[in-house]
């Protein structure tokens, strides 16, 4: 998988990617832990967080992120993993 500017995610990135809901006619932000065997869902959808630690494949969020117009499409870091782990240490403390 590659971000927007060309350079390629790496494991352990936190990353956003939108993705085109035609039943629903919306566009919706995903964000996801990239893992050796693909990326863990952390959110975004309409799943109201019942689908949190899916996988999905690279090949699958590529595909989901490239499949929007040009303003929405690709795929952003927003953290690392160790982002992630500080964050939920400090949870509700």
């Amino acid at each position: 998988m590659k971000y927007k500017n060309g350079e390629e995610v790496k494991l352990g990135d936190v990353i956003r990617w939108k993705c085109w809901d035609s039943d629903d006619f919306t566009t919706w932000t995903f964000t996801g832990l990239v893992t050796g065997s693909g990326v863990v869902y952390l959110g975004g959808g309409i799943d109201f967080g019942m689908a949190i630690g899916q996988s999905e494949s690279y090949e699958d969020v590529q595909s989901e992120a490239d499949n929007n117009d040009a303003y929405e499409a690709g795929i952003e870091k927003v953290g690392v993993a160790a982002d992630l782990a500080r964050y939920i240490a400090k949870f509700n403390t």
